[in-house]
C-alpha cells in the first residue's frame, strides 16, 4: 500500500515476497523471540496487539506465530476474534488514508485479471478474501473481491472475516 504510487503490482509482489522471506528467516533464527515472548506473556491483550502486527507484511509471520500459539493455549475463537478485530481496525484506517490510490490500482488490476483469467472469475472473490488474510498487496485483494469503492464499514467487515477465517484455517491445519 505504501509503495502503490511508486511501483507496479508485479514489483510490489516481489518486494512483498522478499519481505516475507526475510521475516521467515528472522523468525527461524529466533530474532523475534523477545517480542513474541513478551506478547505471549500479555495473554489475550498480546493477541490483540499481535493483530496490529498481523497487518504489515514484514511482521505478519511473527504475529501469526504469536496468535497461533495463543490459539493453541487458550480459546482459539476468542483469540482469533481479538487479533482480527485489531488487524481489521488498523487496515481500515490505512485503507481510508490511501483510498484513492487503492481504488485506482484495484480497478486496473480487476480489468487486467478479467481479461487474462476471465474463465476463472468465479474464484476471484474467495481468492481475494484470503489475500486480505495474508501479507500480500491490498489492491490485489480489493481487485479479486471486487471492491472498487472503499466504504470503510464494508472493508472493515470483509477484512475482519478474511483475517478471522484465515487464522482459523491455518490453526486447523497445524493442529
Amino acid at each position: 500500500m505504501i509503495f502503490s504510487d511508486k511501483y507496479s503490482i508485479n514489483r510490489r509482489l516481489v518486494i512483498t515476497i522478499g519481505f516475507i522471506l526475510l521475516s521467515f528467516v528472522l523468525l527461524m533464527l529466533g530474532a523475534d523471540r523477545i517480542i513474541s515472548s513478551y506478547l505471549q506473556g500479555m495473554g489475550r491483550t498480546g493477541a490483540f496487539v499481535a493483530g496490529f502486527f498481523y497487518t504489515f507484511g514484514v511482521t505478519t509471520p511473527m504475529a501469526m506465530v504469536v496468535i497461533l500459539e495463543q490459539m493453541k493455549a487458550g480459546d482459539a475463537i476468542y483469540v482469533a476474534v481479538l487479533s482480527s478485530l485489531s488487524a481489521s481496525a488498523l487496515d481500515t484506517v490505512l485503507f481510508t488514508a490511501f483510498r484513492d490510490t487503492l481504488e485506482t490500482n484495484a480497478k486496473k488490476l480487476r480489468r487486467y485479471y478479467k481479461t487474462r483469467f476471465g474463465k476463472f472469475a468465479w474464484a476471484f472473490p474467495m481468492s481475494g478474501f484470503f489475500v486480505f488474510g495474508l501479507p500480500l498487496p491490498d489492491e490485489l485483494g480489493l481487485a479479486l473481491v471486487g471492491l472498487s469503492k472503499i466504504r470503510p464499514h464494508v472493508v472493515a467487515v470483509v477484512i475482519f472475516l478474511s483475517k478471522f477465517l484465515t487464522l482459523m484455517v491455518i490453526s486447523g491445519a497445524f493442529s
